[in-house]
């Protein structure tokens, strides 16, 4: 796909190493997603710019959701705070 011109990588699961988030700038207008994790990586999804702005805004729809069922269960079940809860070793 060539060399992209602009990239933001985003930490994706709850340990580290779990996979990633890659998004690319290509060719001035078009936007690749590529998603990575455990040595497999998913095919690259390029989108439009009208379509990067609704995903945009999509996630910006869901966060929103996201603090609002938090808020509803802070209580009950714990904030998570980025540190693994489970008690057995990583998968190999």
């Amino acid at each position: 796909m060539g060399m992209p011109e602009r990239e933001v990588r985003v930490a994706a699961g709850r340990r580290e190493g779990d996979g990633g988030l890659r998004l690319s700038v290509f060719a001035e207008d078009t936007l690749a997603v590529a998603l990575e994790g455990h040595g497999e990586r998913a095919a690259t999804l390029l989108l439009s710019r009208v379509q990067a702005v609704r995903l945009r805004d999509a996630l910006d729809e869901l966060i929103g959701a996201l603090d609002e069922e938090s808020a509803g269960t802070a209580d009950l079940a714990g904030v998570w705070r980025g540190l693994e809860r489970r008690q057995t070793s990583r998968p190999r």
